[in-house]
Order: structure tokens, then C-alpha cells, then sequence
């Protein structure tokens, strides 16, 4: 069995990742609703940074 793979900065990823998908499922909501292309836009700068912040987490953690 494979011994897992965990980091300490996992739980921080983790939590980053569940904001991303909290601004996602938002921007589903919001398109189905028909808001403006505008909210929709920046509800998805709010997801591409919210996985942009895991990504470098993950990454820095990695380099250390």
C-alpha cells in the first residue's frame, strides 16, 4: 500500500481549493440567474486567484 503524501501545508491548500469551489459554484448560480457579464467576470477573477493562492502554497511548500 502506498504510504501517503502529505505536506503541512496541505490543510492550507485544501482550504484555498474549497473557496475556489465556494466562487465557483457562485458563478454557476450567477450565470443561471442571468446576472451581468460583469459579476460573472469578477466572480471569476475570485476563483482563478483563490486557485492561483493553492497553486503557489503547494508549490512553495514543495520548493522548502
Amino acid at each position: 500500500m502506498k504510504k501517503p503524501h502529505i505536506h503541512a501545508s496541505h490543510p492550507a491548500v485544501i482550504t484555498r481549493l474549497k473557496k475556489a469551489n465556494g466562487h465557483l459554484s457562485s458563478t454557476i448560480e450567477m450565470l443561471v440567474e442571468g446576472r451581468t457579464c460583469l459579476d460573472v467576470a469578477q466572480q471569476l477573477q475570485a476563483v482563478e486567484n483563490a486557485i492561483h493562492q493553492a497553486k503557489k502554497i503547494l508549490i512553495q511548500d514543495h520548493l522548502d
